[in-house]
C-alpha cells in the first residue's frame, strides 16, 4: 500500500521501522528529489501531498513525521499567564483546523496516491482505532503498530523481550545467555535503545568469540539497582553507607554513566514530585476544612497515566521520595548539571564531582515538605 502508518510508543523500533521503508523505497540517487519529510502538517496538507508524483524513476517518499491525529488528547494543567493563553489559542485553532477537515476530500486523496509515491504516517503514541481520523485513514493505509511492551522491574521477562534480545544480538553477529537478558532488561527498564547500545558493546567485548554471557554484560553495563540502592541511602541521609554505596558503584561503571543515569532519574523525579504538589493544591476543599494531601494510593492512580509509568515503579519511587521536597530536587538537579559541566569542560575530577553531589551537607530548609 502506498499509505502506511507507523504507531506507538515503542519509538526506537519505529523509527528503525521508517529508515527500512526509505532504504527499501528510495533510490538513492534520486532521494534528493523524491524524499520530503514534514512535522506534523494540517489534514489540509496532506491532502495536497497526497497528489505528489515521483520525480524520475523509482518512488516518492513523503514522511508526515510527529502526527497527533491518532491518539486521544490528555488534559493538560491549566496556564493563566498571557503565554498560556497565547498558547492554549494556538492549539485550539490547530483543533479546529484538524476538526473542519474534509474528510471525503482527504479520504479520496489517501484513496487515489499514486502506485508510486509513499505516505508514510508516523506517531510515536499508541493507534487509537476509535477516533475518526484514524478510521478514516486506516481505510486505505497499512498499519504497523509498535507498542511499549509493559514492564516493571522484579517482574519475569516478558517472552516478547526475550526475543528481541535474542534477534538484536544475532543482528551484531552474536548470540547471549537469558540470564545475560534479564539483566539488560531488568537494569535498565525495558528501554530498547539503551538494551541495543549495550549488546552492540558485548558483542564487541567478546570477539573473537561470538557468545554474550552475564560477565560481559556486567562488566560493561550499569545496573539500575545499584543506583536506587546508592539514591535510596542518599535520601535517607545515611553519609556514611551513601559513601560506600558510592565507592562500590565507581568500581562497576563508568562516572559520567552514574551522571547520566541521576540526570534521567532526578529529572523523573522532580516531575512526580510536581505533579503530587499540583494535585494537592488542586484538590477540592471549602471554608472551616483544612487542606490535606491526597492519598498516596489516589495520586498514583491519577499520575501514572500521565507519565506513561506502571502504578506498582511509581508507588515505589513516591515512598522513596518522602523525606524530600520538590524544592530539594531541584536544587540538587542545578547542582548536578552545573558539576557535569565542570566535569565535561575539564575544571572538575568526575570521581571529586559526584563526591561533592552526593556528600555536600544537605540543607535542612530543604528538605522539608
Amino acid at each position: 500500500m502506498p499509505v502506511i502508518i507507523l504507531a506507538g510508543e515503542e519509538d526506537f523500533e519505529l523509527y528503525r521501522r521508517l529508515d527500512e521503508l526509505k532504504s527499501k523505497l528510495l533510490d538513492p540517487a534520486w532521494m534528493s528529489f523524491n524524499y520530503a519529510r514534514h512535522d506534523n502538517p494540517p489534514p489540509a496538507d496532506v491532502v495536497d501531498l497526497a497528489s505528489a508524483l515521483p520525480f524520475g524513476p523509482g518512488n516518492k517518499v513523503i514522511v508526515l513525521d510527529r502526527i497527533d491525529w491518532f491518539a486521544k488528547k490528555r488534559a493538560g494543567k491549566t496556564d493563566d499567564t498571557a503565554a498560556g493563553a497565547k498558547k492554549a489559542l494556538k492549539t485550539a485553532a490547530k483543533t479546529a483546523a484538524r476538526e473542519t477537515v474534509n474528510e471525503d476530500a482527504l479520504g479520496e486523496a489517501l484513496a487515489s496516491v499514486h502506485p508510486s509515491t509513499y505516505l508514510i504516517f508516523v506517531s510515536t503514541s499508541n493507534f487509537d482505532s476509535t477516533l475518526r481520523l484514524s478510521k478514516l485513514v486506516s481505510k486505505t493505509a497499512d498499519l504497523q503498530e509498535f507498542k511499549r511492551e509493559k514492564f516493571f522491574p522484579g517482574s519475569p521477562i516478558p517472552a516478547k523481550l526475550e526475543n528481541w534480545c535474542q534477534k538484536e544480538a544475532k543482528h551484531f553477529g552474536a548470540t547471549i545467555d537469558s540470564d545475560a537478558i534479564s539483566y539488560l532488561v531488568d537494569g535498565l527498564d525495558a528501554n530498547l535503545r539503551q538494551i541495543s547500545s549495550e549488546i552492540a558493546k558485548a558483542a564487541i567485548f567478546v570477539m573473537p568469540k561470538t557468545h554474550i554471557t552475564l560477565a560481559a554484560v556486567k562488566t560493561l553495563s550499569p545496573h539500575h539497582s545499584h543506583i536506587f540502592g546508592l539514591a535510596d541511602l542518599w535520601l535517607s541521609g545515611k553519609i556514611p553507607e551513601t559513601y560506600n554505596a558510592l565507592r562500590e558503584l565507581q568500581a562497576k561503571q563508568n562516572n559520567m554513566a552514574t551522571v547520566a543515569t541521576l540526570q534521567t532519574f532526578i529529572g523523573k523525579w522532580v516531575e512526580i514530585k510536581a505533579l503530587c504538589k499540583y494535585h494537592n493544591e488542586k484538590a477540592a476543599f471549602g471554608p472551616g476544612v483544612q487542606r490535606r494531601e491526597l492519598p498516596e494510593g489516589d495520586l498514583v492512580k491519577m499520575i501514572a497515566p500521565e507519565l506513561k509509568m506502571h502504578p506498582f515503579a511509581l508507588q515505589n519511587d513516591m515512598k522513596r521520595l518522602r523525606s524530600v521536597s520538590l524544592e530539594f530536587l531541584e536544587e540538587k538537579r542545578i547542582e548536578l548539571t552545573h558539576l557535569e559541566n565542570l566535569v565535561k569542560t575539564g575544571q572538575m575530577p568526575d570521581t571529586h564531582a559526584l563526591e561533592l553531589f552526593f556528600l555536600r551537607e544537605k540543607k535542612e530548609p530543604a528538605r522539608r515538605k
